[in-house]
């Protein structure tokens, strides 16, 4: 009985160092986050060297809670116009200073599969500064924000889409400035193929390529954040067996900047 009392409280105390061990780690870079002075709310933030240039550094910025100015910001940026921002980041008494940060990738969440849907910032830096917070002055309130929980995608010339899950997406800038992303992948409902496997089988024949809208929607439905995608063309069409489903990849040629209300 004494032994498996003991057995007992050496369980709770793993666990909750554990615990512990994982607030620190949540809470240790998490910062209040303004962009060129505009506040943006609370992001996480971590900063690496840059593996093609020596002399920079990688800001990487991580959000769960997204303010219109910063899904802005994402829309600038995959219209294929640069973005450079002063960074600071404040955290208790501390704050953390990035000046003409350029923003160099986004990262979209991948929605269906269960895990947080954050998106991903990425800045390329010179270097970023750490020094006390001297000001006293009551912080700004944080803007208001959304969490991204699903999304809705349309094809130009398709009926309405069904798609449970949509991959990730990476938006880069190539040299000259334009967007691009990778390979694009949703998967579809039951029922839903048909209509890809007619239009992968005609892409042999150069069918017209069609438009990609994808919306990222917060719980009560409303458009967080959303991306417009032109000249998309299917590069396989893989049903996925007894839940019915159908993978879509997709390539893209260009995003564009965002479609309007």
């Amino acid at each position: 009985m004494r032994s498996q009392m003991r057995l007992a409280a050496l369980a709770a105390l793993v666990a909750a160092t554990i615990l512990a061990s994982q607030d620190t780690r949540a809470d240790g870079n998490r910062f209040a986050l303004d962009l060129g002075g505009v506040r943006q709310g609370f992001v996480h933030a971590t900063v690496e060297p840059d593996k093609s240039i020596p002399t920079r550094q990688q800001l990487t910025l991580t959000a769960q809670e997204i303010a219109p100015s910063l899904a802005s910001i994402v829309e600038t940026f995959a219209s294929s116009k640069p973005v450079k921002r002063d960074v600071r980041l404040t955290s208790g008494a501390v704050v953390r200073k990035a000046t003409e940060a350029r923003l160099a990738s986004v990262r979209l969440p991948a929605l269906g599969s269960g895990g947080a849907a954050e998106i991903e910032l990425d800045f390329a830096v010179t270097g970023v500064t750490t020094q006390p917070l001297l000001s006293a002055k009551e912080s700004p309130p944080s803007p208001s924000s959304a969490r991204i929980t699903g999304f809705r995608v349309d094809l130009t010339g398709m009926q309405a889409i069904e798609a449970p899950k949509l991959d990730a997406i990476t938006i880069t800038q190539k040299p000259d400035g334009s967007a691009t992303t990778g390979a694009l992948a949703i998967e579809v409902a039951a029922g839903g193929a048909p209509p890809f496997v007619a239009w992968h089988k005609s892409n042999g024949a150069k069918a017209a390529p069609r438009t990609l809208r994808v919306e990222y929607v917060g719980s009560d439905g409303a458009v967080v954040l959303k991306l417009q995608l032109d000249r998309c063309t299917p590069s396989s069409v893989t049903p996925l067996g007894a839940n019915g489903t159908t993978r879509i990849v997709l390539a893209c040629a260009a995003l564009s900047q965002r479609t309007g209300s």
